[in-house]
């Protein structure tokens, strides 16, 4: 198969969705040529890309910043390299920062912000680096974002819990920088606030998954008017929706507790006991739906062997536990474009793209 014959000032982001298109195209039939030709679309949109961000201005474009996304999600499923993936994010992130968030408030801006947001906090635990989304001109963005939806016809409750949801979530890659950064001081005079953050995004969490599962529950048991969508959800698609969604917030459910151990030892077994109801909730699916492959990636027990991805500098508070973080974006757990994988990522929250565990070593 050839693209050669294609126009030669096809944009970069036409160049992207022909290679995530053809992709696919191989995946479904099994046929190395257009596997082929989808690396040779990514490279010609990686040229043109190239190309938009020698200027600031062509670099701030819809354009630029569309063709990034779809070349990372590219990425995601083919990892020509084991990084690529998370070497686009970074370059994502640059782009956004450059925009501004009020860039993203309507239009194809805010879709393009809506597409990415949840791989950015992916990259960031993943690298062991603080989301520059939960700086609060961002956290604003949120929240206008949420108050724009509220006010379209085909609003829901779901919408508006997902998006506090995704405000609390959003803050755990800081919470772990910040966990790293304490091991380097000889007195750790900030561990106590940042006990105190991480337990109140533990309460904000248990509130809105308790929200979330009693409106699951009101809306099957019939108590509310059926209608075609739920804000921008089909109610088909509604299920799978809300399994994932409650467990995107059952993960950092987890993973609050697992800091709070580390933070605070003392609360281990309080913290221990709440993961393991979690935990068997998420195996079975309970109050959110069937579970099918939902968990996977979420590792909800403490392990005594040490996975080998892991941020750099991973906090060791207790002397004999440590926060493990493994990526499940490289080319051994990738998984195929005609799979849900990057649906489950986004519908997690991003929380879908790691593992997580507690090791004890002793």
């Amino acid at each position: 198969m050839s693209v050669g014959g294609a126009p030669s000032r096809t944009p970069p982001f036409d160049w992207a969705i022909r290679s995530l298109t053809t992709i696919y195209t191989g995946s479904l039939y099994k046929d190395p040529r257009y596997l082929d030709a989808s690396r040779e679309c990514y490279h010609r949109s990686l040229r043109g890309l190239s190309n938009l961000l020698n200027q600031v201005e062509t670099a701030k474009s819809d354009e630029a910043l569309s063709a990034a996304i779809a070349l990372t999600v590219f990425e995601m499923h083919a990892c020509t390299t084991p990084d690529g993936w998370i070497h686009h994010a970074a370059g994502i992130r640059a782009m956004m920062r450059l925009r501004g968030p009020l860039t993203h408030l309507q239009g194809f801006g805010c879709a393009l912000y809506i597409a990415i947001r949840n791989t950015l906090v992916t990259a960031a635990l993943v690298t062991g680096e603080a989301c520059f989304l939960e700086d609060p001109e961002w956290q604003e963005l949120n929240e206008m974002i949420a108050a724009e939806n509220a006010k379209q016809p085909d609003s829901s409750v779901y919408t508006d819990i997902t998006e506090r949801a995704f405000r609390q979530v959003v803050k755990l890659p800081g919470f772990v920088k910040r966990m790293r950064d304490l091991q380097d001081l000889p007195q750790k005079r900030e561990q106590p606030a940042l006990l105190r953050d991480v337990l109140a995004t533990r309460a904000a969490l248990r509130g809105i998954h308790t929200e979330f599962s009693m409106s699951v529950s009101t809306l099957r048991a019939g108590r509310e008017p059926q209608t075609g969508f739920i804000g921008p959800l089909p109610h088909l698609f509604f299920d799978g929706f809300s399994t994932l969604s409650v467990q995107g917030i059952r993960s950092a459910i987890l993973m609050s507790n697992y800091l709070i151990i580390l933070l605070d030892p003392s609360q281990r077994s309080a913290a221990e006991a709440e993961n393991r109801l979690v935990s068997d909730r998420m195996a079975s699916g309970s109050g959110s739906g069937s579970s099918s492959d939902s968990s996977r990636g979420i590792c909800a027990s403490f392990k005594n062997n040490s996975p080998p991805l892991t941020p750099p500098g991973s906090p060791d508070s207790t002397g004999q536990s440590r926060l493990m973080i493994e990526s499940q974006v490289t080319p051994e757990t990738r998984q195929s474009p005609t799979t849900d994988w990057m649906d489950r990522i986004a519908t997690t929250m991003g929380l879908a793209g790691v593992r997580i565990s507690l090791v004890d070593d002793g």
